[in-house]
């Protein structure tokens, strides 16, 4: 949706329960939240799984919506949270620990001294493949807010709003994905950053 009048008056359409206007949101929408859901869980028929889950919640829930936020920003919100929902289930199924981020509290504490993945760096390994794999080793917090804020390119502060947590929170929370992708990343290359 282009336009803010556009992206309006679509939802509008939404919650009218147009049948043109869901067809529309599959079509527009459904790249963008399988992508996210994919990245987040790290397998294509839970990603399937999710997106169907995502589109079934804002059919019942787009009368909530009432755009104080981008519409986009609103169905990220949502298939960040189906996914990250879809984890969690998994693993109290299988009795695993649900524990949110990996990293000490010292090392969220330099959230003001970024420390970002050299550009010339990713580019010279098989990025995209490395990157994913390196994903899966990050806890599922980590790793939404990464898939968010880095390969979704939204702003801090539509990623907090995205994962329902402070800008500040999502500071600490990009900042840390990033050092553990950095300190993964070097593993895999074997230290030669």
């Amino acid at each position: 949706m282009a336009e803010h009048s556009d992206e309006k008056a679509f939802v509008l359409r939404l919650q009218k329960g147009e049948a043109r206007a869901y067809e529309e949101l599959i079509e527009n929408y459904s790249d963008m939240v399988y992508r996210v859901c994919y990245r987040i869980l790290q397998n294509p028929q839970d990603a399937e799984d999710a997106m169907q889950e995502v589109f079934l919640t804002v059919y019942r829930k787009i009368g909530d919506f009432r755009g104080q936020s981008k519409f986009s920003t609103w169905l990220y919100k949502i298939s960040t949270n189906t996914a990250l929902g879809m984890i969690r289930s998994r693993n109290r199924k299988y009795g695993q620990d649900v524990s949110v981020d990996s990293l000490s509290d010292e090392e969220a504490e330099m959230a003001d001294t970024w420390m970002a993945v050299p550009d010339d760096f990713v580019e010279k390994v098989e990025a995209e493949e490395l990157i994913h794999k390196a994903l899966q080793e990050l806890s599922p917090n980590l790793s939404a807010a990464l898939v968010l804020h880095e390969l979704e390119g939204l702003s801090v502060a539509e990623t907090a709003e995205a994962l329902g947590i402070s800008v500040s929170a999502a500071k600490v929370r990009i900042h840390r994905a990033r050092q553990a992708l950095y300190k993964i990343l070097k593993e895999y290359v074997g230290g030669g950053v």
